[in-house]
């Protein structure tokens, strides 16, 4: 570690009110996260105890300190069982750096003007990184196309802060981890519409789990009246595109 990274990032994350924010030193790019604590809201919470929705979990709480020991310790953890994940450069109790691992999975799909040929290229090596991680009994967390980089033909995981109740199984979370990815989808504004048996599929020849077949149709089931009302020509007035393309999802997995 250079002396003079660590003391541009720390002057950098004196003035810049971002938790999150790019350096650059040395010709090269590199990303700056501040000590941010991890907690669940009230509401979320509620709608858990509610719902019981796998997707709904909330993490634990932890402090900004707790936090950054929690995630740089996944990262170096995900690279050592060859999950590409970016390097730490540099952590300290307030704030750690990482390499640029190119640009998130989000912004790649979410062109408007991609072609099903660059977003199913993009979609199976996602998933192949998705599938390493389930392999290992380990779990992402936040597996949402936001939180998935991509540079020189490589899928790295980022954003691994959240953790939760060691007395919740692996499973569970790695359905979690699942779904957050397959909702994530529904934001996606190609003008072709995504194969979502074939990404479910695909997921389940790389992990061998034809369960999680089951799971996504029986949570499919518990909504089974809202997704009868979303049919409703009154109701497609009122819902955006976001929430059609939720009801589309659902419709499919309850299909399966």
């Amino acid at each position: 570690m250079c002396k003079s990274l660590k003391d541009i990032a720390y002057k950098q994350m004196l003035s810049n009110k971002n938790e999150i924010f790019s350096i650059e030193f040395e010709g090269q790019k590199f990303w700056v996260k501040k000590a941010r604590p991890t907690r669940s809201t009230y509401w979320h919470r509620f709608f858990y105890a509610l719902f019981s929705f796998d997707v709904l979990i909330p993490s634990q709480n932890k402090s900004g300190k707790e936090t950054i020991l929690h995630e740089t310790s996944k990262l170096n953890l995900f690279r050592e069982k060859g999950i590409h994940t970016p390097h730490v450069m540099y952590q300290c109790e307030d704030f750690f750096v990482l390499e640029d691992c190119g640009e998130t999975l989000n912004m790649l799909t979410r062109n408007k003007s991609i072609t099903k040929e660059q977003m199913y290229y993009y979609l199976d090596k996602l998933l192949l990184e998705l599938a390493k991680i389930h392999n290992q009994d380990l779990f992402h967390g936040g597996a949402q196309t936001r939180n998935f980089t991509y540079k020189d033909n490589n899928i790295y995981a980022i954003d691994l802060e959240e953790s939760f109740d060691s007395t919740i199984d692996v499973s569970v979370l790695q359905f979690r981890d699942l779904l957050l990815l397959l909702l994530s989808f529904v934001k996606i504004k190609a003008n072709f519409d995504l194969d979502y048996n074939y990404i479910i599929q695909k997921y389940v020849s790389l992990t061998n789990n034809p369960s999680i077949i089951i799971k996504l149709r029986k949570l499919a089931n518990k909504i089974s009246f809202l997704i009868y009302l979303s049919d409703k020509p009154w109701i497609q007035k009122l819902l955006g595109s976001d929430a059609k393309g939720f009801f589309k999802l659902f419709k499919i997995l309850k299909a399966l």
